[in-house]
């Protein structure tokens, strides 16, 4: 990768770098992480009112957000994930280096792991997702392929 990343929680100060990056977004990326502005209407809220079930990581370049990565259902032993990449750094390695940032950080907190759900066009993500552990478990309700990623837990006592 050539970028110099840091992980860090979303802050409130990131907020108009967060507008850029979801204004910077392209029509591919948008149809698969922003539909209808979602994701946007749901990272904008963290700026309002915090979105306590939710928790909202970036990888930043400098000052520049190269990605964002989210949980929600903090509470549950497997919480729903969500990521995208700014464009201008996709497939340069930031996707893969939120999710082992962000893997890291939940195994850190005992959680059991993750669940995302993505386009069945989504080609690229579903390469993401595969490379890092994540296993295809079927179709969810809304017709995206269901992906789970499960954390080692330690060998239960005798």
């Amino acid at each position: 990768m050539q970028h110099q990343l840091t992980f860090r929680p979303l802050c409130p100060a990131d907020r108009d770098e967060i507008q850029a990056f979801y204004a910077d977004m392209g029509e591919k990326s948008a149809s698969f992480f922003n539909v209808d502005h979602g994701n946007e209407r749901r990272t904008m809220a963290f700026f309002e009112n915090g979105k306590p079930d939710h928790r909202f990581f970036v990888a930043a370049d400098g000052e520049r957000i190269a990605g964002l990565v989210f949980i929600w259902d903090i509470d549950c032993a497997v919480p729903w994930l969500g990521v995208a990449v700014r464009d201008d750094y996709q497939g340069v390695g930031v996707g893969t280096f939120l999710l082992n940032a962000l893997f890291a950080l939940l195994r850190a907190r005992r959680y059991g792991g993750l669940l995302l759900r993505t386009a069945k066009t989504n080609t690229a993500a579903q390469r993401l997702y595969e490379k890092t552990g994540f296993v295809c478990i079927g179709t969810h309700p809304s017709g995206e392929l269901l992906y789970l990623k499960r954390f080692e837990t330690e060998a239960p006592l005798d």
